[in-house]
């Protein structure tokens, strides 16, 4: 009886000791989300703003002492001309920082090991392990005890572990297609992409070996050295279906990044898996990106018809002085077309300009609906494809039609060179990508690795140099990240080297920083010269006015 109350006894201990092991792994969560705020938003676990110090006596609060702002969300650090951010990883800031060498004994310490004691210092005081004084621009914080221990917490577990999708010898990565894509885009892209892998992967410097045996001074460069493998997620059917399609394809072969990619459709839904996965989605070719200026982890070419319609309401909002009456046609089916229309009618309503707006589709695109709404020196924007437009050209070319058309070469499907002669005198393009007569020049480098491996697409230009562009500055990023495999940092890293890139697009001028998700922000409103073979000329050179 004794024996078995003491068991009992000792049952009940041990479930008390579970529970509270596991309440207390349930508020780690918690506590992680006050320290992420800390770190990336500058808010106090109270809710209220940190304050700092800095350049002495310099008072900041809230966003502008946010340690994500020069440490970066990955922590690992950033630079900026002759300014560098070091590292705040606990790994790192745990560990002594040393010179590597070939041999023992132990290498000279740069500075020795952090503790909380020392880094709490370095936050209140701006002093580092070795006694000295941090740069002035480091905030010198006003943080209680607990505060702190919350921070220092969150930078215990921040970028712990590699992310998934790479292994010791393996970096896996994905490429989303639709099974709307056209055959021949599909095989377009594809052949771009696995040739790629294919030739990365030849290992013509013998990688494997000197990853496994480098020189000690090479360890860091050739010690990292993994094999790239390709996966393609297709997605079928419905949109609404497509999020669970993904979830299957990552349960199957978790990847570190989705490089390009294209759907023909809108890509929302992939936009939406990624950030919930915190999952990088570099650079599809789509002309329906999500615009949104708080997300991370998808990285777009341009903001698409979006771009397009806020373009013309600008260049009309400049080059029109006299405000004219304007109408817009869309249809509202298309979703191309509609974002296109949303975007123009929002960018003139800011500046309080009213326009017409007619969807074609739903009743409003007849001929007396139109004429009637219309009247000699307005200005008229189509939101429609050459197909569609044929039948306004009675309109379009009558004495009591607009005084200027403006179309976009994305509806228009590049066909510029079609438009009737009668409409060419009048008529402007929004087209955001380099012009056709310059486009050779510079595509010439990836058109030529194109040639060379047999793959080139002329019909699909801009697929392929998208794809090529994406790759590259993935395969630039893996290098530069070193052993660091960490999804934030290989976006932190792409921010910041693009800018130099070599490699180049259908996009003329590119550019990222910190927090922008678009590559591209220019466009051309340009005409088409008379002619059977007429073509595109610049009236506003490339710029986002």
């Amino acid at each position: 009886m004794h024996k078995q109350t003491v068991s009992v006894i000792l049952g009940l201990f041990q479930l008390l000791v579970l529970m509270q092991a596991q309440t207390v792994w349930a508020a780690d969560p918690d506590r992680q989300e006050l320290g992420r705020r800390m770190f990336m938003e500058g808010v106090l676990p109270s809710g209220k703003s940190m304050t700092a110090y800095i350049q002495g006596d310099v008072k900041v609060t809230g966003e502008q002492v946010r340690c994500g702002a020069c440490h970066r969300r990955s922590g690992m650090g950033s630079s900026e001309g002759q300014q560098v951010v070091p590292a705040v990883t606990g790994k790192l800031l745990y560990n002594p920082l040393r010179i590597p060498t070939s041999r023992p004994p132990a290498a000279p310490t740069l500075r020795p090991a952090y503790d909380d004691e020392m880094l709490k210092a370095a936050l209140l005081r701006g002093v580092d392990a070795n006694g000295a004084v941090l740069d002035p621009n480091m905030p010198r914080y006003l943080l209680t005890d607990d505060e702190l221990n919350v921070l220092l917490e969150y930078l215990k577990g921040l970028s712990g572990e590699p992310s998934p999708g790479v292994s010791e010898t393996e970096v896996h990565f994905a490429t989303i297609v639709s099974d709307r894509l056209p055959k021949a885009e599909r095989k377009a892209l594809i052949d771009v992409m696995q040739t790629y892998f294919k030739q990365k992967n030849t290992e013509t410097r013998y990688e494997s070996k000197r990853s496994a045996n480098p020189p000690w001074h090479k360890k860091w460069i050739m010690g990292n050295y993994r094999k790239w493998r390709h996966h393609v997620w297709e997605l079928k059917g419905e949109e609404s279906t497509w999020p669970e399609q993904l979830a299957a394809h990552y349960r199957s072969q978790p990847v570190f990044a989705v490089i390009s990619g294209a759907v023909n459709g809108d890509w929302r839904p992939i936009h939406e898996y990624c950030e919930a996965e915190q999952l990088p989605c570099l650079f599809p070719t789509t002309d329906l990106p999500v615009d949104s200026d708080q997300d991370f982890y998808s990285l777009y070419f341009s903001r698409g018809v979006i771009l397009e319609g806020e373009g013309v309401a600008r260049y009309l909002l400049n080059a029109e002085p006299e405000r004219k009456k304007i109408i817009q046609l869309y249809n509202g089916t298309d979703r191309l077309s509609k974002s296109a229309a949303k975007a123009f009618a929002a960018q003139l309503e800011k500046a309080g300009v009213g326009i017409t707006s007619i969807d074609v589709d739903a009743g409003g695109g007849d001929m007396d609906s139109i004429s009637g709404n219309g009247r000699p020196g307005s200005v008229a924007v189509l939101w429609l494809s050459h197909e569609a437009l044929q039948s306004y050209q009675p309109w379009l070319e009558g004495k009591n039609g607009p005084e200027q058309i403006y179309l976009s070469t994305t509806l228009y499907r590049d066909r510029a060179s079609s438009l009737p002669e009668g409409l060419k005198g009048k008529t402007r393009f929004v087209h955001p990508h380099e012009l056709p007569s310059r486009m050779r020049r510079l595509l010439v480098r990836s058109t030529g690795w194109f040639r060379a491996k047999r793959i080139y697409a002329s019909d699909h230009q801009r697929i392929q140099a998208n794809a090529f562009f994406a790759l590259k500055a993935a395969g630039d990023a893996m290098t530069h990240i070193r052993g660091y495999f960490f999804r934030d940092y290989f976006i932190e890293r792409i921010e910041h080297m693009v800018d130099n890139a070599p490699y180049t697009s259908v996009y003329p001028r590119i550019s990222l920083a910190p927090g922008q998700r678009f590559l591209s922000k220019g466009y051309y409103i340009a005409r088409v010269t008379a002619g059977e073979r007429g073509r595109l000329v610049p009236i506003m050179e490339w710029g986002a006015r």
